[in-house]
């Protein structure tokens, strides 16, 4: 009897999830930063994050996705509010409304200074004094320490355009600019191709932040799982991350930036 039951439960969980399951004419609406590369570029609907979620999903036969972009902080109240499906950075608190997938790949957050400048930064205390520009939002998605210094930093200011990180670092306007490792670099590329740049010191003083997807739909968030678990498994996934420079800018390592 009881394995009648355990097939009868596993039969209905099945059932209810393709009654729940999208059809393939259903539109799914994407939040995403406007200005994430190498993991989001805006003008053709790529990049690294991109092209992860939309491989995960074609896996399972999904391939209506509506890409929208607007800043973090909008993408989670649109999410909040169900105006969105998915948001691709998330810093609120996880509800039972809100679903996180598994991490999509991870972050790595860092302090970036002008090698010249010789400071030590081996933790985010040894920020306290200094000038910095972070990422918008940072003091949300950074670890709590982070945000409670900003405060006595001799200056601190967010900005929703990274590439002004770069600028404001190479200037001499800022001792410190903090995000992310992959991000600073494509843009440094994109920068010295008609200004002169300055060697640098990355201090990994942040640790690695894996990066979900957030939906508001459970079942949603289990199929896109599922597609992600399948592509990473079949090595597509593998194939994404190993870019080369033709798509997205060349990563390469700081100690190799003169």
């Amino acid at each position: 009897m009881k394995y009648f039951i355990v097939f009868f439960f596993v039969l209905y969980s099945t059932f209810a999830l393709s009654l729940a399951a999208p059809k393939s004419s259903d539109i799914i609406t994407v939040a995403v930063s406007p200005s994430l590369p190498p993991y989001v570029f805006s003008e053709d609907d790529t990049g690294l994050q991109l092209q992860i979620l939309k491989s995960a999903f074609k896996d399972q036969g999904i391939t209506n996705l509506d890409i929208v972009y607007m800043s973090n902080k909008r993408a989670g109240q649109s999410l909040e509010q169900m105006k969105v499906d998915i948001a691709m950075n998330y810093a609120g608190l996880t509800t039972s409304a809100i679903y996180p997938s598994q991490s999509l790949l991870a972050y790595q957050n860092v302090a970036i200074s002008l090698r010249k400048n010789n400071f030590k930064i081996n933790t985010v205390y040894d920020l306290l004094g200094k000038s910095v520009v972070a990422f918008q939002n940072a003091t949300e998605f950074l670890p709590p320490p982070f945000k409670a210094l900003t405060t006595k930093l001799s200056a601190y200011e967010e900005v929703v355009y990274q590439a002004a990180q770069v600028d404001h670092l190479m200037k001499e306007w800022v001792d410190v600019v903090v995000l992310e490792k992959r991000v600073f670099l494509y843009y440094l590329q994109q920068y010295k191709e008609s200004h002169p740049i300055k060697p640098i010191t990355v201090h990994p003083i942040f640790p690695e932040a894996p990066r979900p997807a957030y939906f508001n739909s459970k079942v949603l968030q289990e199929i896109f799982d599922m597609g992600l678990a399948h592509i990473i498994e079949n090595g597509q996934y593998s194939k994404i991350m190993a870019f080369d420079g033709s798509d997205y800018a060349q990563v390469v390592e700081p100690s190799s930036i003169k």
